[in-house]
């Protein structure tokens, strides 16, 4: 089993939610899905500046099968293993035997460590949650990571006490944190990064590093590798100030973009995958409820102005590295 300090040694980098591929006829495309994870380490993904999530919210798990996921998550850690690049695995399910099912296929495939939510369709309360964890943990040896999935299905925003009792697993050796209050948000940041192995789920991703947490969370990676990589230098060289400039004049931009693909629809691949199609990565359709005609014309010109300019703020980071 993963220790505290391995993960904490591994957890470094921009965490990515990579994206899964589906076909035209909405079946999964596993080459895709894998085709894309190995462009992304030919543009400079590596350990010390990437992290993989492999099926994840971003991965649309939860409009798949176990055995698609299964199969997705093998092909990501193919690619992942062999380069070094730690991987997280999504294995949230409403049904505990799916979460076993993969925790034991995570651990055949070489992948360290899985996220497991609160749960999404009934309301949460903090016992179910913590026996959940504790039931896995009897099967499995894979790492967990305590996971604060505040922004979506149930909205439930854990509270220290629960991440705390989580930590009291065997099995747990991370935190994915984030939450919707500033002040519990930055209370976990500092309380768990003695602790764990913590990735930053929020929205200071520079801050966050000045506090000791080396992995965040973006999405860009799947069509833009070089920005967050170029961000995550700057961060790393101390230059935070810089750091912040950089990844305010993409994100920023972006933001507003993936809010307006939101505000219209369900899940979290559909706003990354127009992006993929301007960048001309595999990227095929999404699966209801997620609607991929709400990228009117307007949204794809915000797309292309974005990414027109992306190069020339990925050169001004490196001017000033």
């Amino acid at each position: 089993m993963i220790t505290v300090e391995e993960a904490k040694q591994k957890m470094d980098g921009v965490v990515i939610p990579l994206a899964t591929i589906f076909k035209e006829d909405k079946s999964l495309d596993v080459d895709a899905t894998q085709e894309n994870v190995q462009w992304i380490v030919d543009q400079g993904a590596a350990p010390g500046n990437t992290v993989f999530i492999a099926v994840g919210s971003g991965g649309d798990f939860t409009v798949m099968t176990t055995d698609e996921r299964k199969a997705a998550i093998k092909a990501i850690a193919d690619v992942a293993v062999p380069n070094g690049i730690p991987t997280f695995a999504s294995v949230q399910s409403t049904d505990i035997r799916a979460t076993i099912e993969l925790c034991q296929w995570c651990e055949e495939v070489g992948i360290d460590i899985v996220q497991m939510s609160s749960a999404y369709y009934y309301d949460v309360h903090k016992g179910d949650l913590i026996e959940w964890v504790h039931e896995v943990a009897k099967h499995t040896e894979v790492g967990f990571a305590a996971y604060s999935h505040w922004y979506s299905g149930s909205k439930y925003d854990m509270t220290m006490d629960v991440a705390e009792e989580i930590m009291k697993v065997r099995n747990t050796v991370a935190v994915k944190w984030g939450s919707p209050d500033i002040a519990n948000y930055l209370a976990g940041i500092k309380y768990f990064v003695p602790r764990a192995a913590v990735v930053n789920n929020g929205p200071l991703s520079i801050y966050g590093h000045m506090l000791g947490v080396k992995a965040w969370v973006s999405h860009v990676p799947n069509f833009y590798p070089a920005h967050s990589i170029a961000v995550h230098e700057l961060m790393t060289a101390g230059l935070y100030d810089e750091a912040q400039r950089v990844f305010d004049e993409f994100n920023a931009p972006y933001s507003r973009i993936r809010a307006a693909i939101g505000s219209q629809t369900a899940g979290e691949g559909v706003f990354v995958k127009p992006f993929m199609r301007h960048m001309g990565r595999p990227a095929g359709p999404s699966r209801l409820p997620s609607r991929d005609s709400v990228v009117t014309p307007e949204i794809e010109g915000m797309i292309a102005d974005l990414m027109s300019k992306a190069d020339s703020i990925v050169e001004s980071a490196k001017a000033m590295a």
